[in-house]
């Protein structure tokens, strides 16, 4: 195959899964043409790619795709209904992931950093029109139709425009989505952050002026945990006491932005309070709201969860069953839906496959999901299958 062909297959597939997992024009909700979208993607993969589906060489992907297949029949037999549509989609997003963290290989988190720096480039230039007071000419345009949160938004695919664009969404549906995804670039380098900047400052320094104008809760809180982690895993060795008084600053500097920012802890302190005055039980799209709105259903069904059907999902509140809600917390949402059984299994995965700080990178990911509903999409269903395919299926191919 032709090199510069090649390459640019390799981006255009990881376009594909990140705009499956979070743009508003590919990303797949309840209507149908999305459904549809998504099915005959991955059919058209799949055949194009027959050769992954080897049942020895593709051994591992179908232990995963099993495993959630038997959680769905276990949620058939206790709760009496799993949407058949609901279970296509979630197995397809997987197997979208799949095909093409195989395809890619070990070129994947470079790739990944690349398409990042690329859609922050362009985000800023949106940002900036945006911040300027004007609107994007939009290719499509999405109408605040949801009763919990704005959902509107103006699209030209590789941009969009969240309500009046005054944060950075950059191709995402909303500002923090977009931050999570930044943040998972630096958190592939774990351990290796510094040979990442060295080698890539400008790119670098664009992503993190990205994520800066996103003004995101929990981008900005895991850009810190990712700083510090980083100071005392890759500096602390070589020069050994001499980095406490960094690793202080840097702890302070981190708590002063903290404190000072609307969207830090006045944000926070403000979800806090609101959440201890509402009822039992009722239903508020921020993460904390959230949260302590899933501990019932949590509860209800610790395993397996309550399936990802509204009619089961939110059955103990059934005027919540046809409204758009935008679920604030997807660490809780991912628990209440599949269980504590599927979140030990990916968790178990990562752990196994993932060599690199493999504990430093999944309580990276869990403290993204307390802010924005990421298992709904392809890239994170199928993380564990990164570390898989990149530690057993090297190709020589280099990108970098």
């Amino acid at each position: 195959m032709n090199k510069q062909f090649k390459i640019i297959t390799i981006y255009f597939y990881i376009f594909l899964l990140v705009a499956f997992s979070g743009n508003p024009i590919f990303s797949p909700t309840d209507d149908v043409f999305s459904r549809l979208t998504l099915a005959a993607l991955v059919l058209i993969l799949a055949i194009r790619h027959i050769s992954y589906f080897d049942l020895k060489k593709g051994y591992q992907f179908y232990i995963y795709l099993i495993f959630f297949i038997v959680i769905f029949l276990l949620q058939k037999i206790f709760l009496g209904f799993v949407s058949t549509f609901g279970t296509i989609g979630f197995l397809s997003k997987i197997t979208l992931g799949y095909v093409v963290i195989r395809y890619v290989g070990n070129n994947f988190k470079f790739a990944y950093f690349n398409l990042i720096f690329i859609i922050s480039l362009i985000s800023l230039f949106g940002y900036a029109w945006n911040y300027l007071g004007n609107d994007i000419p939009a290719i499509y345009i999405e109408e605040n139709t949801a009763q919990y949160s704005d959902n509107s938004g103006r699209n030209i695919l590789l941009f969009h425009q969240h309500s009046d664009g005054l944060r950075n969404s950059g191709m995402f549906w909303e500002p923090g989505a977009f931050a999570c995804y930044i943040n998972l670039a630096f958190l592939f380098y774990i351990g290796k952050i510094k040979p990442l900047i060295e080698n890539n400052k400008l790119k670098v320094i664009i992503i993190l002026l990205a994520l800066l104008t996103t003004y995101s809760t929990t981008g900005y809180i895991v850009l810190f945990f990712i700083g510090i982690t980083t100071i005392y895993i890759e500096y602390s060795k070589r020069y050994g006491i001499l980095m406490i008084p960094i690793l202080i600053l840097f702890s302070l500097i981190a708590l002063i932005t903290y404190k000072n920012s609307e969207f830090l802890k006045a944000k926070i302190d403000n979800q806090l309070e609101v959440a201890s005055y509402r009822d039992k039980g009722e239903f508020a799209p921020d993460r904390i709201s959230a949260f302590l709105f899933d501990i019932h259903y949590i509860k209800k069904h610790p395993l397996i969860g309550n399936g990802l059907h509204s009619k089961t999902r939110f059955v103990d509140h059934p005027w919540l069953q046809g409204e758009t809600l935008g679920h604030g917390n997807g660490f809780s949402n991912f628990l209440a839906s599949m269980g504590l059984l599927s979140l030990f299994f990916y968790s178990f995965f990562i752990l196994k496959y993932n060599r690199n700080y493999s504990w430093v990178f999944i309580f990276g990911v869990f403290t993204l999901l307390q802010g924005e509903p990421l298992m709904n999409f392809p890239l994170f269903l199928s993380l564990p299958l990164i570390f898989i395919y990149e530690k057993h299926y090297r190709r020589t191919f280099n990108l970098s």
